[in-house]
């Protein structure tokens, strides 16, 4: 069985690394934004410009999108986002290809545009959270979410007097929280290291870099630092599963920094279930900053795993076909 992997190159694609399990035993390949992530991705691959940044570039590319798939022949296009999904499940309809859709894990009550869009098209259709299957038609199925909670074990002694911030891959950057950041390291005999992205501003008080191009590197400082700052997206997940405590700070509509507010709902969900700590603003990244640094050490925490059922279900779902 060959096995398209269609997604675009930050949280959307370490969710589908997370699910990369299911896929196993047959030929995969991924088709992805041209990143430096993306271009240090180990599997065969496709790159393409940003779509969401230049929604036009779909219809350009269009012509490479229909090289790519009359190419590779695939019999099942997966996906979970973003919209780099939808040309490639309308056209691989065309050829024949079972489309299977996975709703992005950061989405809980509101769905994105590119679900909505491909629903029609998809012959699979999967949620992560219960609450949103009252958002779509019967079509859609759930088995659980990504990620099921559990208890881990702190490694203390990998732990150096390090604090890591991450911005993330999306192309506006972000200013806010590298400000906010640069601001307070001051303040704390800590090292601060910062993942710029392509946020422009150069920290002062922080050492920083823009991107690393090994996945590996990145988690090999989350779970070398006391504490892992980031957007409210999936690398929150990631710090929690490469043992760091994780504070979020969530891009916000209002400073133009997303289009919508799905960060904070997604951060405050995880914060309810007692896995990460949520600011939105300077004052408060300090002081929950410094709660953490100064709380006793622990051995435990609360942490997260891969939702195995569903990793079963997909396999089901590829097996039938």
């Amino acid at each position: 069985m060959k096995i398209a992997l269609v997604c675009s190159h930050g949280g959307h694609l370490t969710e589908m690394l997370y699910l990369i399990d299911a896929f196993k035993g047959h030929e995969v390949f991924f088709i992805t934004y041209d990143h430096p992530r993306t271009r240090a991705l180990k599997y065969k691959k496709y790159l393409f410009p940003n779509f969401g940044r230049n929604p036009i570039r779909i219809i350009i590319d269009l012509p490479k999108i229909a090289k790519v798939l009359a190419k590779e022949k695939p019999d099942i296009i997966v996906s979970n986002g973003a919209e780099i999904a939808i040309p490639f499940f309308y056209l691989g309809r065309i050829i024949g290809a079972k489309t299977v859709f996975i709703e992005c894990y950061t989405r809980i009550y509101r769905p994105t545009i590119t679900g909505k869009i491909v629903y029609p098209v998809s012959n699979y259709f999967i949620v992560l959270w219960s609450e949103m299957l009252s958002k779509y038609g019967k079509k859609a199925r759930y088995f659980g979410g990504l990620f099921k909670k559990w208890k881990a074990k702190m490694n203390l002694q990998e732990k150096k007097n390090q604090i890591f911030i991450i911005t993330g891959t999306h192309y506006l950057g972000f200013e806010r929280l590298v400000k906010a950041v640069d601001k307070i390291a001051k303040d704390f005999s800590y090292r601060f290291l910062i993942q710029l992205g392509y946020t422009p501003y150069r920290p002062k008080n922080a050492e920083y870099f823009t991107f690393i191009k090994e996945d590996k590197e990145i988690k090999k400082l989350m779970k070398s630092s006391k504490v892992v700052i980031t957007q409210g997206a999936m690398s929150l997940i990631d710090a929690l599963m490469n043992g760091s405590t994780a504070i979020a700070f969530p891009r916000l509509s209002t400073f133009g920094e997303h289009i919508n507010d799905h960060q904070l709902t997604f951060s405050k969900k995880l914060e309810k279930e007692g896995l990460v700590r949520v600011a939105t603003d300077e004052n408060s990244l300090k002081k929950i900053l410094a709660d953490l640094l100064t709380t006793p050490k622990v051995k435990w925490r609360e942490s997260v795993v891969v939702n195995r059922r569903l990793i079963n279900i997909l396999r089901e779902v590829i097996s039938d076909e």
